[in-house]
């Protein structure tokens, strides 16, 4: 488990003990006395999670000289080591720390760290992500929350633990950027059986988001709603716009009661795919990582095998992108004349 010792719980703004009973918030990981969760019932970063916010650690010093602290999950590692033993994270660059004197050696020298130039006093620690290699092979891939009686209860996920019978590692591999996001949201609906996850990106931005996934059919199927219960607007600014080719058609009098119709049908549609795009994307990666584990032995090349089955393509975002700009261009060729009514209906 990480060690939040010495680290702040942003509610009561206490330092964090060896024996405190601290929860975590399983969306950004930030870390409570069980009491203080209570109190608020809610997490204090909640409106930047859709953002991925993240917690990070503070940097805390160690109370023991001979213990250099993670600046990623608060462990305590012994003087030269170069790696967390927790978290995997390259240790930073700490005056003390044997193994980066070795690697950065002051100019002129044995003088100490703060000599060589590249060294900022006071500065945040710089630090990267190590090797996969060189990580411990049960290294907590990362924390995961469910909901009890008593609030959330954090369980670690390494790299080998199964959700839904699928190893982490190969959650990751598959679904390639903001991975993290997503297993803690797959594991979720492991641990509690729901569907229905807020998706703001699939709300908002509805078929673009399913293209970004590759998820074709969801992606097509939502493009097409997407300009059914348009259609009634689009016609109705040719209407109004004097279009000739509109001009007799029986159906003109129903399209203001089609319009209200369409406008509560694709509040629905967006909703619909806002609680569930990401159980739908789970359902769908799980069909496709199982299709490359029928053809794939387990090593480097299924994990290759399924970053490029998975990942997200921007080159399908941009092609919708170009079919939606070219339909409003070719809607525009539609319209009538009096662009003017086009405007003040637009601006109304």
């Amino acid at each position: 488990m990480a060690d939040y010792k010495g680290n702040t719980c942003p509610v009561c703004k206490q330092k964090f003990k060896e024996a405190d009973d601290i929860v975590v918030c399983p969306d950004c990981g930030t870390p409570y006395h069980r009491e203080c969760w209570k109190k608020v019932g809610v997490c204090v970063h909640q409106a930047d999670h859709a953002a991925g916010f993240e917690w990070t650690p503070d940097n805390v010093i160690s109370d023991r000289p001979d213990d250099i602290v993670c600046p990623n999950c608060g462990t305590h590692n012994p003087l030269g080591a170069k790696y967390c033993n927790h978290c995997g994270v390259s240790l930073p660059d700490h005056p003390d720390n044997v193994q980066y004197q070795q690697d950065h050696p002051a100019p002129g020298g044995n003088g100490p760290v703060y000599a060589n130039g590249s060294y900022q006093a006071g500065g945040a620690p710089q630090y990267r992500q190590a090797p996969r290699q060189e990580q411990a092979p049960d290294q907590d891939f990362f924390s995961a929350g469910s909901m009890g009686p008593d609030g959330f209860t954090c369980k670690e996920v390494g790299p080998d633990d199964p959700i839904d019978g699928i190893k982490a590692r190969d959650w990751a591999s598959y679904v390639g950027p903001s991975s993290i996001y997503y297993m803690m949201q797959f594991f979720r609906m492991q641990e509690t059986r729901r569907k229905a996850v807020i998706s703001f990106s699939a709300f908002f931005l509805g078929p673009f988001y399913f293209f970004y996934r590759k998820m074709w059919k969801q992606g097509v199927l939502f493009a097409l709603l997407d300009f059914i219960v348009t259609l009634p607007s689009l016609l109705y600014l040719m209407a109004v716009s004097g279009a000739e080719w509109m001009v007799g058609m029986p159906f003109l009098r129903l399209i203001p009661t089609a319009m209200q119709v369409c406008y509560v049908l694709n509040f629905i549609q967006m909703v619909i795919r806002g609680l569930f795009a990401v159980y739908w994307y789970k359902k769908e990666s799980e069909r496709r990582i199982h299709r490359v584990y029928d053809r794939c032995p387990e090593g480097p090349q299924r994990s290759d095998a399924l970053a490029a089955t998975g990942g997200t393509s921007w080159a399908a975002v941009f092609i919708y992108l170009g079919v939606y700009i070219a339909a409003g261009v070719l809607g525009s060729f539609l319209m009538g004349p009096d662009l003017n009514a086009v405007i003040r209906f637009l601006t109304m």
